[in-house]
């Protein structure tokens, strides 16, 4: 695989502050060039963590007014909903810091799939500024499965790397459950991309993916990290294999 940087930290809170720290420098740069922030979130246990950490003593050091808030993908449940990736954010976050409702563009889980991923196409085309022919945001945060899925791009619907759509309603393998997620060349698109990936659960696939060992070909995470410019941000647990 192509050098990546990697950012290795004790434990996933420190991986958390770690991210609330750049956020918090990237938001306000742009506050002060007067532009907004346009920022793409995943769900999960890492993400919950900092989602919590820019709730508490985070909030007061963002420019919540310039931040404006897209997701990665959903899964097609009710917005309260214990899976509903919204859901748990407004929980965790957008109920707690003062970031303007009219700045909050969510997937809406809830409705029915294949009208709403024409909806959030036409919502991200309208919303986000241009480049490459695709919408543009100026960060993206993922995370990674442990079958090495990343967004809700898994290894049977790998055609969703490369995509002339930006969204895209997909299926569980195993599940069956639907969900909604924004493709690969989309996410490429971005300016900044990072993996937030903790837990031992994440070793063997991520040592697979960086190594270029094993299924490697298999995992969806690996084609973004091969095409795109991305971090990787770990815990000790998710590296004790590298």
């Amino acid at each position: 695989m192509k050098e990546t940087n990697l950012y290795v930290y004790s434990e996933p809170e420190r991986v958390a502050e770690s991210i609330a720290n750049l956020i918090v420098e990237k938001v306000n740069a742009k506050k002060e060039q007067g532009k907004p922030f346009n920022l793409a979130i995943s769900g999960g246990n890492t993400p919950n963590i900092l989602f919590s950490m820019l709730a508490e003593e985070f909030a007061d050091k963002v420019a919540w007014d310039s931040v404006r808030l897209f997701w990665v993908d959903e899964r097609c449940v009710k917005p309260d909903d214990s899976e509903s990736n919204f859901g748990n954010a407004h929980r965790i976050l957008l109920k707690h810091v003062p970031i303007p409702k009219e700045n909050i563009f969510n997937i809406q889980g809830d409705k029915e799939p294949t009208e709403e991923v024409l909806r959030y196409q036409k919502l991200l085309k309208n919303e986000l500024p241009e480049k490459n022919g695709f919408p543009f945001f100026d960060l993206i945060l993922l995370g990674m499965g442990d079958d090495g899925h990343t967004a809700s791009i898994f290894p049977d619907n790998m055609e969703l790397i490369h995509s002339s759509t930006t969204a895209a309603a997909v299926a569980h393998p195993i599940t069956g459950q639907k969900r909604i997620t924004l493709t690969g060349d989309v996410i490429c698109n971005s300016e900044h991309i990072i993996f937030l990936i903790t837990g031992h659960s994440k070793a063997e696939i991520l040592e697979e993916i960086i190594h270029e060992k094993g299924d490697f070909e298999r995992y969806p995470t690996y084609y973004i990290l091969e095409n795109c410019d991305a971090e990787l941000y770990l815990d000790d647990e998710a590296t004790e294999k590298l």
